[in-house]
């Protein structure tokens, strides 16, 4: 395997710009808002089979071999103590032998899981380049093979309900996906493929990416969950609706509901998560609105906020009405502030106390008398939804991005976050155990760059991926 250097960035946004700082009891905000990525039902990877999720962690910007950011990905397997640090692996395009990876790859971005070969392991499923997508096959002992596939953005999901994982790549058209229907063989060959037709039935949203997988309508068929965009002035694709596609029995998806919040707007943001908060058989989808970028970083109206969706037959509830959570939401602790960009900032999604309804964690600014500090908000789920109750704040340094995973095995998701300071080579990963409490600061494990044989080079940041 080439020797990597760099640290490792966050699956699935964009890394904190380099000379960010800290205070000792809160995370400084984000200059900017994350990059679109996904968060599908198979990104809790397992990628060994032993019943605890294996933590992600990337950085596409990272130096390999001499070549900027060519990228890599490192896994920390989990274990019944937790991330076992020494049992680690850090792979790049090049340690597959699937030919040298340039500068610029960014391998390691919109990475995901799924058991795609059906041997009861997880697949990590990474892009690199504009339109390569690599798979490496999980194992018994640790991720080996791989193949490269045509496409980007993957998304994961059973979308014709037989059980098997199936895996969506956009096309280079940007108006077509490709849907490659599981098991696939070692060499990448999937049972059958179709080709999905995502143009938007509004000219003026006419950049669509796929952006998150869920059974949103119970039907036990994954659908898959679409960003319309339109393109301003600077020519980056800024999210203005979410539309659903539900999935069929004959691979054959069709469009479904365009989500709609509690005023009847077009719901949409820069992340897109999918889990059941309400613990009622129908996935939810979460959206993250921090920032838009039109021409210039500027406060979405209304400002930074969190909205949720939530499922039913026909793709979303018409019996539960749509939640925003922002910073007026009750029962959420501290000062929580959104009139500038960073309310919702880095969300993800798992069950914190294995109480079956999923949780969200995500970074919120605060008043605390100096400007830019942010804490982690832990949003409990419940038979209402996701509200303010129960919410919980985590002075502790975390960001700038999060994850929630059970990597002890004990069906209590464990939140993870990173610690920015002017050099990489400072940073760590801090895991925090969950429990029937909810997530403890006491005894976490941290993960610094040299337990995975890696040495940041200046302005890296050490963090980590889903």
């Amino acid at each position: 395997m080439a020797t990597a250097c760099g640290a490792p960035g966050v699956v699935p946004d964009s890394t904190v710009p380099p000379g960010t700082t800290r205070t000792a009891t809160a995370t400084k905000r984000p200059a900017a808002e994350p990059a679109p990525g996904p968060d599908t039902a198979g990104a809790h990877a397992d990628f060994d089979g032993d019943g605890k999720e294996d933590l992600v962690i990337t950085n596409t910007s990272a130096t390999v071999d001499g070549k900027y950011a060519a990228g890599y990905a490192a896994v920390v397997y989990g274990s019944t103590a937790g991330p076992d640090i020494r049992r680690h692996q850090v792979i790049t395009q090049d340690s597959l032998g699937l030919g040298k990876a340039g500068t610029g790859g960014r391998f390691g971005s919109q990475a995901i899981s799924a058991d795609l070969d059906a041997d009861g392991r997880s697949d990590l499923i990474t892009q690199a380049g504009g339109s390569t997508v690599f798979v490496v096959w999980g194992g018994k002992k640790k991720l080996s093979g791989a193949v490269g596939l045509t496409g980007a953005t993957p998304v994961a999901g059973d979308f014709d309900g037989d059980g098997y994982a199936d895996l969506v790549t956009s096309g280079s058209t940007g108006s077509e996906a490709t849907v490659r229907f599981g098991p696939f063989t070692r060499a990448g060959k999937p049972m059958r493929t179709k080709t999905l037709d995502l143009t938007p039935d509004t000219s003026s949203y006419y950049t669509p990416r796929p952006t998150g997988v869920g059974d949103v309508n119970g039907d036990g068929k994954d659908d898959l969950v679409v960003t319309w965009s339109h393109v301003f002035a600077d020519e980056m694709p800024i999210p203005r609706a979410t539309v659903v596609y539900r999935g069929a029995a004959d691979g054959v998806l069709e469009r479904g509901p365009r989500l709609k919040d509690a005023r009847g707007n077009d719901m949409y943001g820069s992340v897109t998560l999918t889990s059941d908060v309400n613990k009622d058989g129908f996935d939810d989808v979460i959206v993250s609105l921090t920032c838009e970028t039109i021409g210039d970083m500027a406060v979405p109206e209304g400002g930074s906020r969190l909205m949720v969706a939530y499922g039913g037959r026909s793709g979303q509830s018409t019996s539960l009405k749509p939640s925003t959570i922002n910073e007026g939401t009750a029962g959420l602790p501290g000062r929580p502030v959104s009139s500038g960009c960073g309310f919702g900032y880095a969300p993800a999604t798992g069950d914190v106390n294995g109480d079956g309804y999923a949780d969200v964690a995500f970074i919120a600014p605060v008043e605390t008398g100096e400007a830019g500090d942010a804490v982690t908000m832990v949003l409990r789920g419940g038979p209402k939804g996701l509200t303010g109750k129960n919410a919980t704040s985590i002075g502790l340094p975390m960001g700038p991005m999060l994850a929630l995973h059970d990597l002890n095995g004990d069906g209590a998701a464990d939140l993870a976050g990173g610690t920015w300071h002017e050099s990489g080579a400072d940073d760590t990963v801090r895991v925090l155990r969950g429990g029937p409490s909810g997530i403890s600061t006491s005894g976490p494990t941290l993960i610094e760059p040299a337990d995975l044989g890696l040495t940041p080079m200046p302005g890296d940041s050490f963090d980590f991926g889903r």
